[in-house]
């Protein structure tokens, strides 16, 4: 569904936003006085861009309510006082993603034409490579392999040995896939394409 520029996607416990990331006065000109704060100590351009437009999003994902945003020592977003107890965020250079859940979550969002050829072998098996033809296919499993890395909330996963995508099911520009974590749980996910350029993809 599309409402107000933004793709939402409803989840089992949750919800998937994603909105075009706008620019850094439009966003500063709109932030609450704690968001302005927290971008204090950013000074790279594109950091503190990132940092404001997840904010707002999930300000418009969660109005009226008052949920209060902190983050852990290694910088991952924490949420209180909403009915949503976890949060993963992403961002590319056009667009950024908010994933919340009353259940662990991992979202991600790239763009199509970065050079996954140049690293496919650190992240994609023989198996998993052999499961779609579709020229995106190495995307999606980026994609997809790091939203369960934020699902796993654990530092130093191996993409190809401890996150295996296990099948996938395409119809158009949609995926279904189902991925195993760790040798043991079996998480859903699912892929969109954003326009021609960008790859969404999210768990269930």
């Amino acid at each position: 569904m599309i409402k107000n520029n933004r793709h939402i996607y409803p989840t089992r416990c949750g919800q998937v936003a994603v909105v075009p990331i706008g620019n850094l006065a439009e966003l500063e000109h709109n932030a609450t006085a704690e968001e302005l704060q927290s971008v204090e100590g950013i000074t790279a351009l594109s950091s503190r861009v990132a940092r404001l437009a997840w904010r707002a999003l999930l300000r418009e994902m969660l109005s009226p309510t008052t949920a209060e945003v902190s983050y852990l020592p290694s910088g991952k977003p924490q949420i209180r006082n909403s009915q949503y107890q976890h949060i993963s965020v992403s961002h590319s250079r056009d667009y950024v993603a908010v994933a919340l859940s009353q259940d662990p979550c991992g979202v991600d969002v790239e763009r199509i034409d970065r050079n996954f050829e140049h690293v496919k072998s650190r992240y994609i098996t023989v198996a998993e490579s052999q499961l779609s033809a579709d020229r995106r296919w190495a995307a999606v499993v980026w994609c997809a392999k790091e939203a369960l890395y934020k699902y796993a909330g654990r530092e130093g996963l191996d993409f190809l040995r401890d996150i295996v995508i296990l099948s996938v099911q395409q119809q158009g520009k949609s995926w279904s896939l189902v991925a195993e974590l760790l040798g043991t749980e079996h998480v859903e996910l699912r892929g969109e394409c954003l326009g021609e350029n960008h790859i969404l993809v999210f768990t269930m």
